[in-house]
């Protein structure tokens, strides 16, 4: 495997077996989890995703860790709201719960991030924001927060006033970022190229890191049978973070990125990687996953994994795992 394939992949996946379609209960997902990652492929797998409200359930698992293993990181799933006032309220609920699992395990199972999705409220997404990091920054644990907004619909309108809040929301302790949802359990919650790359290019013009969950199960675009539509890779994505953070690539080029369906314009080699004229190298790609496109959620960690092998990036197949529906 060449260096530009491992440092683009490294620590890509926060496992959230816990949701749809996979839907494990906590036990099975938490044991999964470890499995994965103390597997020979365990350096692409980041946090395991757990709603605040049931940090509750996951806290007694934590006493089946061997000796010796590192770090269980967290990314928490906030509650959100349909409203500013219960949006607020949420978050409260969340800090509360994620106060009393930081007190209980620390160091031991540190929770990295806190994601969270935003009401539909135009004009008071700023407040909403400013709420939830005033909120985390009284307390002493400090998860890096991600705030989720919808690429669908009006999206034109919400994706700005979002990143304009998070930036305008500075000072209360680590930099936040912006969330985006790629798929769903239908088309229709599928967004479209034009979104998915007005988003990186929002994250990279205003300097706020992304991250991404839901319906990025494969490398590349592709035409997903089940849903009856194209659904977007995780390939695509990161590729063109890298690129259009180093580049400041222009719209139509994103575009094309982000809308690539042939494996052979992506290159790795041990210098770098490329799509097509395009090149990053390693210092680049590196800086790039820490401040820009750092992680996405998926349900399962076989089909993404299994699929980098099929496109020859990974170079020794575990010999043992659970089935691609993990």
């Amino acid at each position: 495997m060449f260096a530009s394939a491992r440092l683009l992949l490294n620590a890509i996946i926060d496992y959230a077996g816990l949701f749809p379609p996979a839907r494990l209960d906590m036990s099975e997902a938490f044991d999964r989890y470890v499995h994965h990652s103390s597997g020979p492929d365990g350096w692409m797998l980041a946090r395991f995703v757990c709603p605040a409200s049931r940090l509750d359930e996951l806290s007694p698992l934590l006493g089946r860790l061997r000796p010796g293993h590192g770090p269980f990181r967290i990314a928490v799933l906030g509650r959100g709201g349909d409203s500013p006032e219960s949006f607020v309220s949420g978050v409260m609920a969340d800090v509360e719960d994620m106060q009393w699992f930081h007190r209980l395990h620390g160091s031991r199972a540190p929770l990295e991030q806190f994601e969270v999705r935003l009401p539909d409220a135009p004009g008071e997404l700023g407040t909403c924001v400013a709420s939830a990091r005033e909120a985390l920054a009284r307390n002493d644990f400090s998860p890096a927060p991600f705030f989720e907004t919808s690429l669908l619909e009006e999206w034109r309108t919400s994706l700005p006033e979002t990143a304009a809040a998070i930036i305008q929301s500075g000072g209360h302790g680590r930099i936040a970022g912006l969330k985006i949802r790629c798929g769903g359990l239908d088309a229709t919650a599928v967004p479209s190229p034009v979104a998915l790359a007005a988003a990186i290019s929002a994250g990279v013009e205003l300097g706020v890191p992304i991250k991404a969950t839901q319906g990025l199960h494969h490398p590349l675009r592709h035409f997903d049978a089940s849903l009856e539509t194209m659904a977007h890779g995780f390939l695509n994505l990161f590729v063109g973070g890298v690129l259009t953070r180093i580049h400041n690539l222009a719209e139509e080029t994103l575009l094309e990125i982000v809308g690539e369906e042939a494996a052979a314009n992506f290159g790795f080699r041990p210098e770098g990687l490329s799509w097509r004229t395009f090149s990053a190298d390693l210092e680049q790609i590196t800086a790039a996953r820490e401040s820009g496109v750092t992680s996405f959620g998926s349900c399962s960690f076989t089909e993404p994994r299994d699929d980098l092998y099929e496109l020859g990036l990974l170079s020794e197949k575990a010999a043992t795992d659970h089935p691609k529906t993990t």
